[in-house]
């Protein structure tokens, strides 16, 4: 009976340090997780076709860099990203440019508002903004616009002021239609006016243009070289490019564009950019099984051409280790001590 109750005892003794082990384990392996680096991304609205972008991208990043949790932010997009980013609420974030290096210079709408601090990662596809007449109004360049009824873009949007800032470097003054997107196009459907601004792929068709184009066809307007000496002139920074068609049929045209950039800023440390950097370029392709307007991108290739506002010294480095020779422009304050 002794010998029972001694092995029962022994059992029991066993069955707690077990327990005790395996709670410690438990224990372990959630500090461990709790101890992982978070890293919020701020996206767009998930109306929007990159969102998709944003969520392959962050479960690529999760997949690679086990040692950080990304999170999808949905935000309002670039210019609330900028704000979010000073404010701290995001590490990285979606933004166009030249709008970050306006941010990072205090010009334009961030005049006064100066964020030094805002370091590029990395760019990807542009974005146009497109002049759109009816093709029934023999309106042929952008100076025909004066004193004709025309729409900006989506009122108090990044494409109206995009749009009153080129056009008034050009000394153009149309009648201005302001109101929201839907009505600028129903109003172009109406004859109301003779056409309106509107952001969008330069390679795909824009869902805007294209009920639009139900009603009345539709020109896209040319930018000479006259024109965008005038504009950068005045906004040097204004990028512009030229293409061999559009989605419309224009055939080959110059178009001013943005290019969709991701930034962060200073506070994000030099490995964590150079290890997210190196994941983005080494999975395009990846990325894109869910959002395929990035499949085949050179990013290296498009953020050394594109990129206007210093880069992230973690960037640097890993162009640095690749061979690529760094414009003067994208070299970072704290790298030119």
């Amino acid at each position: 009976m002794k010998t029972q109750s001694l092995v029962k005892n022994l059992m029991s003794f066993t069955g707690v340090l077990g327990t005790a082990a395996a709670i410690s384990l438990t224990l372990s392996f959630s500090n461990a997780h709790a101890q992982d680096k978070q890293l919020a991304i701020g996206a767009t609205s998930q109306a929007s076709s990159l969102y998709a972008y944003h969520v392959a991208l962050a479960q690529v990043l999760n997949e690679k860099l086990p040692n950080i949790n990304f999170s999808v932010v949905e935000t309002g997009g670039g210019l609330d990203n900028s704000r979010r980013l000073q404010q701290k609420q995001v590490d990285l974030g979606m933004m166009a440019e030249p709008d970050v290096y306006e941010y990072y210079k205090g010009l334009g709408p961030f005049e006064g508002k100066a964020n030094p601090d805002l370091r590029t990662l990395w760019l990807t596809t542009p974005l146009a903004y497109l002049s759109v007449v009816g093709a029934d109004t023999g309106i042929e360049s952008i100076s025909d616009l004066n004193g004709k009824e025309f729409n900006g873009g989506g009122r108090g949007s990044g494409t109206e002021r995009a749009t009153f800032e080129a056009f008034g470097a050009l000394g153009v003054k149309p009648d201005w239609f302001r109101t929201g997107m839907g009505d600028a196009v129903t109003a172009f459907k109406d004859r109301r006016v003779v056409g309106f601004s509107k952001a969008g792929p330069p390679d795909s068709p824009d869902s805007a243009i294209l009920d639009a184009q139900t009603a009345r066809p539709v020109k896209i307007l040319d930018w000479t070289d006259e024109e965008i000496a005038k504009v950068q002139q005045e906004y040097p920074h204004f990028d512009f490019m030229k293409v061999k068609d559009t989605p419309y049929g224009t055939g080959p045209m110059t178009l001013r564009v943005v290019f969709l950039t991701w930034g962060a800023t200073t506070d994000m440390s030099e490995n964590d950019a150079y290890d997210i950097f190196k994941t983005v370029v080494e999975n395009v392709d990846k990325v894109a099984e869910s959002y395929p307007a990035v499949k085949g991108l050179d990013i290296v290739a498009q953020t050394l051409e594109r990129a206007q506002t210093p880069l992230h010294p973690g960037v640097v480095k890993y162009l640095k280790e690749q061979g690529k020779e760094i414009p003067d422009r994208l070299m970072p304050p704290e790298l030119k001590k």
